[in-house]
């Protein structure tokens, strides 16, 4: 789900909205802003901050709306469980785990790998012991967020 808004800055270009009045082109290119939040914190967030920064008659929210069902391709139709993994496993960024999947996944992909990792995995099943690594990242996951959505 994500939130779209659009937003006039500018206490004239405020008027003139309110008064139906057309902005010229500078006036779009600066005044007059799309933007898209990925969680409503984040929009409230925001929202917050430019009310805080500006006058309440410097800007104004002209239209809002919730993007539940986004339009999927077919190659995204798929979940993405690495972002899942990015966003909701505990300590992603210094994880040792994270990173032997990383030298996993390339191994797999025929990249070049160092040397060293060459020769800590030479005699694995990289494929076997990259499926059982991601689902220990996963189940982790998954248990983060559910115990961030549903905290006991």
């Amino acid at each position: 789900m994500s939130y779209h808004t659009k937003i006039v800055f500018g206490k004239e270009q405020v008027r003139k909205f309110y008064n139906k009045e057309l902005f010229n082109d500078l006036e779009k290119s600066i005044n007059l802003k799309k933007i898209t939040f990925d969680t409503r914190a984040e929009r409230s967030a925001f929202y917050k901050g430019i009310a805080e920064s500006t006058g309440r008659l410097e800007f104004e929210v002209i239209n809002e709306f919730e993007d539940i069902v986004e339009d999927v391709k077919e190659d995204e139709s798929k979940f993405d469980y690495w972002a899942f993994i990015e966003q909701y496993y505990p300590k992603y960024s210094s994880s040792d785990s994270v990173l032997l999947c990383d030298i996993l996944t390339r191994k797999l992909d025929r990249e070049e790998i160092c040397e060293k990792d060459e020769e800590y995995i030479r005699d694995w099943d990289v494929r076997k012991e990259l499926f059982e690594l991601d689902k220990e990242l996963l189940c982790a996951a998954f248990e983060n967020f559910f115990n961030t959505v549903y905290p006991e």
